[in-house]
């Protein structure tokens, strides 16, 4: 079936939404016109949506399925409202179980709510053979066994990611889970609007292997976490043959730490007195010109500002090595200063931020970015607008399962820069502006992924569309606060259609 869909609301990828049409043939865009005068195209399906907001369909640039999976496998303990009502159902499970050295993995108790706090003793108590891992709906704790902390080597607070690579491990082996796992991943990513994403893997991809087929674009980048950046693997899957719809980027690497925790390396001492971390800067250099020379572009994660200026400096040196297409990137940037942001527009660059990132602060007087550095150094904090002067490519991602892509978010956090609970901004004038932000998601995002035509809707692209249920190119935050996505299409085709 031909169709046309029309809408007060177009986003082309290129130029602010304008009233116009669409019209898809074969799963591509065979016309795109800012106007309505379609007569004369008789034999197509007309899609109204003209109060609707229609825009290509968006590429998330740091994703971590491994993370998700790992907050959503297992038992659902959200239920539950403390911890013997949580021990009731892990009993349940235990009696029903058939092979006892089987993982039990959990999720989603809320720690805020539960009156005392779980221990390891209540889950030994069980007397199960087997590993019992559970992880809270935030992020901050582990409820494990004796057995879980000995098979995984990490404890109740070491919740990062990179602590629990054996357990990652474990669940991207288990097909059951996995195939659970990536269905619910997909299916909430496409009612986000989402089509295509940049993942990050820990050491190796083997289990792109026995992943469900994907209907989003994957492309992956290898981060080392339980053994060293294995260059000759890099270059391997350079030329390997993945699954329809996956194909492998790069390389990242994380250079500091979290600032709000006080381990990034940033320019002014902490207020606290805590020391900076000490980075192997030789080391990193090493990986990023073996990659680069064969290449493969490197993903640098920097949160503080020195350690931001030292991954500019490095990427502007060894990225002349790139061949055309091929671009280094800075990721997290929750710090920026001029001189970063001159030396990536030197370097070619990309960042790639995260806009939602201020809605992790309440309100202004309950921002961490207050009390860990001097006042002067404050101005620094998601300078985006530092980026955008300079002319850096800027792309956006989530760092999911720290936030799950929202554009109508992105733009409250990354353009009005607005606390989720009080009327109060942080910076304003430092924020992106409309037009930015979209292609941050968009045109902007493929091109980083060596993809020129992705990210726009014009004539012979790929039929790949998010449409919003209202505009939301607005400043108006109830507006933004109300806004969801209608239906995803990926090649003409919906994927996605909210339930009315």
């Amino acid at each position: 079936m031909k169709k046309l869909i029309r809408t007060n609301y177009l986003f082309d990828g290129e130029n602010p939404p304008r009233k116009g049409y669409v019209t898809i043939e074969d799963k591509q865009i065979t016309r795109v016109a800012f106007d309505w005068a379609y007569e004369e195209l008789t034999d197509f399906e007309v899609i109204d949506y003209s109060e609707q907001f229609v825009m290509p369909g968006l590429h998330d640039n740091h994703v971590f399925f491994s993370g998700y999976l790992r907050m959503n496998a297992g038992i659902d303990l959200s239920h539950c409202r403390n911890v013997e009502e949580a021990l009731v159902v892990l009993r349940s499970k235990i009696a029903q179980a058939t092979d006892l050295t089987k993982p039990i993995y959990a999720h989603g108790f809320d720690l805020t709510v539960w009156p005392t706090p779980p221990t390891q003793a209540q889950l030994d108590a069980l007397q199960y053979p087997g590993t019992i891992a559970a992880i809270d709906k935030n992020r901050s704790f582990a409820w494990l066994n004796q057995n879980a902390k000995k098979h995984y080597g990490f404890t109740e607070e070491q919740t990062s990611a990179e602590a629990a690579v054996r357990l990652i491990k474990e669940l991207l082996a288990d097909e059951d889970e996995l195939a659970q796992g990536y269905q619910a991943f997909e299916e909430l990513l496409l009612s986000r609007g989402v089509v295509s994403l940049k993942e990050i893997v820990f050491d190796e991809a083997s289990y792109f292997e026995h992943c469900p087929q994907r209907k989003l674009a994957t492309t992956f980048y290898v981060q080392a976490v339980a053994e060293a950046m294995n260059i000759e693997r890099l270059m391997g899957y350079q030329k390997q043959d993945f699954p329809k719809n996956i194909c492998f980027g790069g390389a990242k690497i994380m250079v500091d730490g979290v600032v709000a925790d006080e381990t990034g390396e940033t320019n002014a001492p902490y207020t606290s007195g805590q020391a900076r971390p000490e980075i192997d800067y030789q080391a990193i250099n090493a990986v990023v010109q073996q990659c680069n020379e064969q290449g493969i572009p490197c993903c640098l994660t920097t949160e503080g500002d020195l350690a931001g200026e030292k991954a500019a400096e490095l990427l502007k040196h060894f990225g002349k090595r790139l061949p055309g297409g091929v671009y280094n990137s800075i990721s997290d940037l929750e710090m920026i200063t001029a001189k970063m942001a001159k030396w990536m527009a030197e370097g070619d660059i990309v960042a790639e931020i995260y806009p939602q990132i201020l809605g992790l602060n309440p309100s202004y007087e309950d921002s961490y970015m207050l009390s860990v550095l001097p006042a002067e150094e404050q101005v620094h904090f998601f300078d985006y607008r530092m980026l955008a002067d300079q002319g850096v490519c800027i792309t956006s991602g989530t760092d999911l399962p720290l936030f799950i892509t929202s554009l109508p978010e992105s733009i409250l956090f990354g353009i009005l820069r607005k606390y989720p609970e009080k009327d109060q901004r942080w910076n304003p004038e430092r924020g992106l502006d409309f037009l930015t932000l979209f292609q941050s998601y968009t045109k902007n995002a493929y091109r980083a992924n060596g993809q020129k035509d992705g990210g726009v809707i014009k004539v012979g692209a790929t039929a790949n569309l998010a449409i919003f249920d209202r505009n939301i190119w607005t400043e108006d935050v109830a507006e933004l606060a109300k806004a969801e996505v209608l239906e995803t299409y990926i090649a003409g085709e919906v994927v996605y259609r909210r339930d009315s």
